[in-house]
């Protein structure tokens, strides 16, 4: 997993590295990242004119970073511009650019030659950024290559102004700012490339941590065996769905069919009777749980390993359930289960706040994670959750004991016990009906296969190996996104179409 620090942090553990290392060491460090990206840029390009680089040069280190890779760029025999954005920059940068014979022009008389640019480097603010600070604009088509931050972008808050300089690639140095995955972060940094540059954070508690694809493969082979091949479909997973109401018969069928699609053993499906005939049809594989069967299928007997009253491994709970009234019958029986949940959408009207014996995975949005907040007493605006995300999810943790997963174009999974990860996909084509009932029942499967959680028998799923799962199916949701959007609109039912072949892809 990838830490991810603030920017106090970063500067703090920056300051000790310049003291060591120098100002200007650092700079030509970091230049050689930022000169090394732009030249595979360049090289994926199809244009037969030859490459021309315009470097946005703002005061402090962050130009001076993007001068010393405009005079590695010139070296290269790349033709460049540097346009000074800034009544000052760094000397010492611009005179090692000025004797690489690169020119300097006064952004207002040169901002013309930014529309013939194969590219342009950002590095006008980095760190530096304030909000409000002014921001040049750049010709709609024009690739853009940031310098540690995108202009515009808060790297505290991850808060852009409306004329951030959105990138293509961000290089960013030491390591990543929470900024560049919160709020508004995703949406403009493009791919990041982290140039570490040798920094010590052996001294330093990262505040959360960020799942890429390499951590969700690894986190989800903590537990597997070769003996795996040799189970038989109850031991593959026994997930129960609650479910649809005829409001919203649609919503369980998403879940089931995307349960299915994962590879569960066996899906057990309490729906409304008006829906079981639709349900039979559309996911045949399913079997119905009345409400007798689930008292069977609560019951802690070693003996009720097959048939009807199989060992229910783990419970879905909530996909277009009508959630106005508490929660009686089957849901009540379930909420005192020590199986674990994943609750979402309507789910989420009727969870219990406080103790529970039930591990639980609330999955809510933002605005249903300020209704859980408001039901526990905590009342916040919708600016007060987008300014700090991750306090209010662990708030929410605490509140109701369980693992909250608060979705978005990042996503932060938070323990009870304030522990934290962060999924970062940027599949904005995700935000369609129906996605998040998919999102429950990959998470659901997950839940339910003991090969994943490292439970066998009656043993309870730890909070951390709770959280742990729910980013991985937080990001492989995002992966399908991304490969669903590849080759045409995203909707939940093409969603389902591919997760068989994605979830292969993660050794499922």
């Amino acid at each position: 997993m990838i830490p991810v620090y603030s920017v106090a942090q970063i500067r703090a553990v920056e300051a000790q590295e310049k003291s060591k290392r120098g100002e200007t060491s650092l700079m030509k460090q970091a230049a050689a990242h930022l000169a090394s990206t732009a030249v595979a840029m360049l090289a994926e390009g199809h244009s037969t004119e030859p490459a021309f680089v315009v470097g946005l040069i703002g005061p402090g280190n962050n130009g001076g970073d993007g001068l010393y890779a405009l005079a590695e760029l010139q070296q290269q025999k790349i033709s460049t511009l540097a346009l000074q954005c800034h009544e000052q920059i760094n000397a010492e940068a611009a005179a090692a650019y000025q004797a690489a014979d690169g020119t300097i022009l006064d952004l207002s008389d040169g901002d013309g030659e930014l529309a013939n640019a194969s590219l342009v480097i950002d590095a006008i603010y980095g760190l530096g950024y304030r909000a409000g600070s002014e921001v040049p604009s750049v010709p709609a088509g024009v690739r853009v290559l940031a310098c540690d931050v995108p202009s515009g972008l808060d790297p505290e808050t991850g808060v852009a102004q409306d004329s951030v300089l959105r990138a293509e690639r961000t290089v960013t140095f030491g390591a990543i700012k929470a900024g560049l995955l919160s709020v508004d972060g995703p949406l403009v940094t493009g791919e990041i490339t982290v140039a570490d540059l040798e920094f010590d954070f052996s001294s330093v508690q990262p505040g959360t941590q960020l799942v890429d694809e390499q951590a969700a493969r690894e986190l989800l082979d903590q537990h597997r065996s070769w003996r795996d091949a040799g189970r038989h479909k109850y031991q593959r997973g026994v997930l129960g769905l609650i479910a649809g109401s005829d409001l919203y018969p649609g919503a369980a069928q998403l879940t089931a069919k995307a349960a299915v699609a994962c590879g569960v053993g066996l899906l057990r499906t309490h729906v409304p009777d008006s829906i079981q005939p639709l349900m039979a049809v559309s996911v045949p594989e399913s079997v119905p749980l009345d409400d007798e069967q689930i008292k069977e299928a609560l019951s802690f007997s070693r003996r009720q390993i097959h048939g009807k009253s199989a060992k229910i491994k783990a419970w879905a709970i909530g996909p277009g359930l009508d959630g106005r009234t508490p929660p009686t019958g089957a849901i009540a029986d379930v909420f005192a289960s020590p199986q674990p949940a994943v609750i979402d959408a309507s789910g989420l009207d009727v969870v219990p706040a406080g103790p529970s014996e039930q591990p639980r995975v609330l999955t809510p949005h933002a605005k249903e994670l300020r209704m859980l907040l408001g039901r526990a007493g905590v009342k916040i605006t919708p600016d007060e959750l987008s300014q700090d995300p991750i306090r209010w999810t662990r708030w929410a943790a605490l509140a109701y004991n369980a693992v909250v997963l608060l979705k978005g174009p990042t996503s932060y999974i938070v323990a009870p016990n304030g522990d934290s990860l962060m999924v970062s996909h940027s599949a904005p084509e995700l935000a369609t009906a129906g996605s998040g009932d998919v999102l429950t029942g990959i998470l659901g499967y997950m839940l339910s296969d003991s090969s994943l959680t490292g439970t066998e028998g009656l043993r309870t799923v730890r909070n951390r190996r709770m959280m742990e799962l729910t980013a991985c199916a937080a990001y492989i949701h995002g992966h399908l996104g991304r490969v669903t959007a590849a080759d045409g609109t995203v909707n939940a039912s093409r969603l389902i179409d591919n997760l068989p072949k994605v979830m292969k892809q993660f050794g499922f």
